[in-house]
C-alpha cells in the first residue's frame, strides 16, 4: 500500500518542496508520511490559513488535533515517546483502513451570531462523539461513516478521491422559512490510512422584510463553523 522511504532527507528537494510532510502522533511516537494535500487543504479543516513558509514545516496530528510544527520528524516522534526514528512512507493512493473509527468535534467558532450561541451548539456537538464500525470498501467515502443508516442526511460531492464536500439534505428546507434561509456544508479531507477531517458550516441567513430586525438581533448573517476528526481508533 505505501512505499517506505528510509532516510529520505533534503537531498531530494524537488519531492520535498510538492509534498507535506504529515506526522501522526500517538503516545509511543509518530508515523510520518508524505500527504498530496497542501497548505489550502488543511486550511479547509483548521479554519486558519497556514503559517508562512509551511512548505518546510510538518503538520502534526494528535487525537484530533493538529498543529504545524518546525521541528524534525525525530524531535517530534521523540516528543511523543518514540525512539527518535520517523522515516517517511510515500502513500500512491490512500485507502482508509477498515475497523473502529471515533469522530471527534472541535470547538464551535461563530460569527455574526447572537452573543452564546457557539456555547450552546458545542454540548450537543460533543454528544456526537462516539465509535463506530466502518467498512470502506477500498476508497474513501464520508457517506460511509455516517450516522443516519439508510436515512441519507448530507448528500456529499466527490472534489478528489480525497476530498469531498457537502450539503444538508434538508438545506433550504427544515427550519427554513420566509424570514430566515438555513443551510449547513460539510468537508471531508482523508489525511492518511487512519484520519479524516472536515469541517461543519451552519448558516442562518435573514431575508425578506424582516431581514433589518433579524440584523438588531444579530442574526442576519450568522455563521457557526465546527471542524472535526475522524480517527480510526482499533481493529
Amino acid at each position: 500500500m505505501f512505499v517506505l522511504i528510509a532516510g529520505l532527507t533534503l537531498a531530494s528537494p524537488a519531492l520535498a518542496q510538492t509534498k507535506m510532510v504529515l506526522a501522526d502522533c500517538k503516545a509511543g511516537g509518530c508515523r510520518c508520511s508524505l500527504s498530496e494535500m497542501d497548505g489550502r487543504d488543511v486550511a479547509t479543516f483548521m479554519l486558519q490559513e497556514p503559517p508562512t513558509g509551511w512548505q518546510d514545516m510538518v503538520l502534526v496530528g494528535n487525537d484530533g488535533d493538529y498543529f504545524w510544527s518546525t521541528r524534525s520528524r525525530e524531535d517530534i516522534d521523540t516528543a511523543f515517546g518514540g525512539d527518535g526514528q520517523c522515516d517517511l512512507e510515500l502513500f500512491g493512493k490512500v485507502v482508509p483502513e477498515d475497523g473502529q473509527w471515533l469522530g471527534k468535534p472541535g470547538n464551535a467558532v461563530s460569527a455574526g451570531c447572537p452573543p452564546g450561541l457557539d456555547a450552546q451548539v458545542q454540548p450537543e456537538l460533543d454528544a456526537m462523539a462516539f465509535p463506530r464500525a466502518v467498512v470502506w470498501g477500498g476508497r474513501f467515502d464520508p457517506d460511509k461513516a455516517s450516522v443516519g443508516g439508510t436515512n441519507r442526511v448530507i448528500t456529499w460531492n466527490e472534489v478528489r478521491p480525497d476530498h469531498f464536500t457537502g450539503a444538508a439534505v434538508t438545506n433550504g428546507g427544515a427550519g427554513s422559512s420566509s424570514v430566515v434561509n438555513i443551510t449547513v456544508d460539510y468537508t471531508a479531507t482523508l489525511i492518511s490510512p487512519t484520519q479524516m477531517a472536515g469541517t461543519m458550516a451552519l448558516r442562518i441567513k435573514a431575508r425578506g422584510a424582516n431581514a433589518a430586525a433579524l440584523k438588531q438581533l444579530g442574526m442576519a448573517d450568522c455563521r457557526v463553523d465546527v471542524p472535526f476528526s475522524f480517527d480510526k481508533v482499533g481493529g
